[in-house]
């Protein structure tokens, strides 16, 4: 019996155009952050389009800026990019012929991951 990825998902999932930064974590370090679009978002990962194919071992670091979630969760005051290392999990080609990726945060403070919980659960929300 074959078991869908949405069964196997813990995370509620949304899609979003949101922006995110991602770099692979190599040594020696070369090149910097690059940008790409968000395809979509849950607490347990992203999917993006990137600029290419990456190896299926590296391992990425990746920033999200969730607008307005400072303003959503003002206990935390936190200003500035949720952070995560990812692992990717799938990559593939869209219809337009865009190179995208599918990473797993294997690496994210519980806060970031909570705040990313919160824009999720109020996009789905707005949806309703």
């Amino acid at each position: 019996m074959s078991i869908s990825a949405q069964e196997r998902r813990k995370y509620s999932r949304v899609t979003s155009g949101l922006k995110l930064r991602y770099q692979v974590l190599q040594i020696p370090m070369i090149g910097g952050m690059k940008e790409a679009r968000i395809i979509d978002i849950s607490a347990g990962g992203v999917a993006f389009v990137a600029d290419g194919q990456l190896d299926k071992e590296d391992v990425l670091k990746i920033e999200i800026n969730i607008p307005d979630y400072h303003k959503a969760l003002p206990i935390r005051k936190v200003f500035g990019p949720v952070t995560s290392l990812a692992k990717i999990v799938r990559q593939w080609q869209n219809t337009n012929g865009e190179h995208c990726i599918a990473v797993k945060f294997v690496d994210i403070y519980s806060k970031h991951q909570e705040d990313i919980l919160e824009y999720v659960l109020r996009k789905l929300k707005r949806k309703k």
